[in-house]
């Protein structure tokens, strides 16, 4: 016998009529491996604000980071220790000399005629460029090589600078020490405290005869200013970088004018006339006299007569003045009154040279002043 079992009329619209979960597609992830229930648990979805403001935080991350690298390079290269030079050299190369002097640190005194605009101005082959070749840091101390372009060549300079602290706490701060300045030199054969003009600006020589005065790199033109009695050549000083290479010196001789060679002259003359007006029989400072007097006798009237002036001729510079030398000497005759138990008469020397030998040792506005080798050196000034 065989069972029939009936068709369930629920079967059509009951459980037999639920889809099976393989056949579901787009509503329940599929189940995670390993879960204890067989089903995944849905992810969630980040809604649009979230993404964003997520990527956006990264950014702004990113950016903090870029932003501090720029900024430390930018601060590191400005406060690098070649800065100060650079900005030392830009105001020397562009002849703005008070601000170059301050950014170095260099202090000018009342002697330093070369250190101002006036002076740079009129050099030549001044510095017209540079280039940094080197930075070297030791400690609290740096040293910055450059190579200057002077006059067409290129001149080597070394900076040093000193650490003096910090910006930020993080920066170095880097100060300039004064640079040695090169010298102009000059070297008078004349008279002391002569004037000379060094780019246009005065200066007296000292009892030496020689005049030092700082200056910037350049070419100096040096000239004399002897007025009308003297004159002298001039000539040119070049100042090469900072203080390495010696400056050879300007030297010149003081000469006369034709003017100063007359005062010269007559300043002899006048000496001469000083001595032959003396009332004495040996004049004081003067190169003749007269000798032999008898103390018997009472002398009156003593005189002398120059009858003819020594010429001379009036040379170079030494240490004690202009050279006077006598080329022809002159005459002078004395002649006097004596009286005494014996009786009366005249008495008389003669002729005896006069010898204007000598030297011209300076000028004045009233002329020349000679003083005699011969005698005690009594000097005498003519016009």
């Amino acid at each position: 016998m065989s069972d029939q079992h009936g068709h369930d009329p629920d079967e059509q619209r009951g459980w037999g009529a639920v889809p099976t979960v393989a056949s579901i597609r787009g509503t329940v992830d599929a189940p995670a491996a390993g879960a204890a229930t067989g089903q995944r648990r849905p992810r969630r979805r980040l809604r649009r604000g979230q993404v964003v403001a997520l990527v956006a935080s990264g950014a702004a991350v990113v950016l903090l980071l870029v932003a501090g690298g720029v900024g430390y390079s930018v601060g590191s290269t400005s406060h690098s220790a070649d800065r100060p030079v650079r900005a030392f050299l830009d105001d020397l190369t562009a002849g703005r000399v008070a601000d170059a002097l301050d950014d170095a640190g260099i202090d000018r005194e009342r002697s330093d005629v070369l250190l101002g605009a006036t002076a740079y101005e009129q050099a030549t082959d001044k510095v017209t460029g540079y280039r940094i070749a080197a930075t070297r840091t030791e400690g609290d101390t740096a040293t910055v090589r450059a190579y200057l372009r002077q006059g067409g060549q290129d001149v080597a300079a070394t900076f040093t600078l000193a650490r003096t602290g910090t910006d930020w706490g993080v920066f170095p701060v880097w100060e300039l020490q004064a640079p040695e300045l090169g010298t102009v030199d000059v070297g008078v054969r004349g008279p002391a405290g002569a004037t000379v003009q060094v780019a246009g600006r005065a200066a007296r020589t000292a009892e030496d005869g020689t005049v030092r005065l700082r200056a910037l790199p350049g070419t100096y033109d040096v000239t004399f200013d002897g007025g009308r009695w003297t004159t002298a050549k001039g000539g040119s000083a070049t100042v090469s970088g900072f203080g390495q290479v010696p400056t050879r010196p300007v030297q010149t001789t003081v000469t006369l004018t034709e003017a100063g060679q007359r005062a010269a002259e007559r300043a002899v003359d006048a000496w001469v006339d000083r001595c032959i007006a003396s009332t004495d029989a040996a004049p004081t400072g003067c190169s003749f006299y007269a000798y032999g007097q008898d103390p018997a006798f009472t002398y009156t009237n003593q005189k002398w007569t120059l009858e003819s002036r020594p010429t001379v001729s009036v040379g170079d510079w030494t240490s004690n003045g202009w050279l006077v030398s006598t080329t022809t000497a002159g005459r002078a005759t004395y002649t006097a009154d004596i009286s005494g138990a014996a009786g009366t008469g005249t008495a008389s020397a003669g002729p005896l040279d006069v010898n204007a030998s000598g030297y011209v040792t300076g000028f004045s506005d009233d002329g020349a002043t000679f003083r005699s080798a011969v005698g005690n050196g009594s000097s005498d000034t003519g016009s």
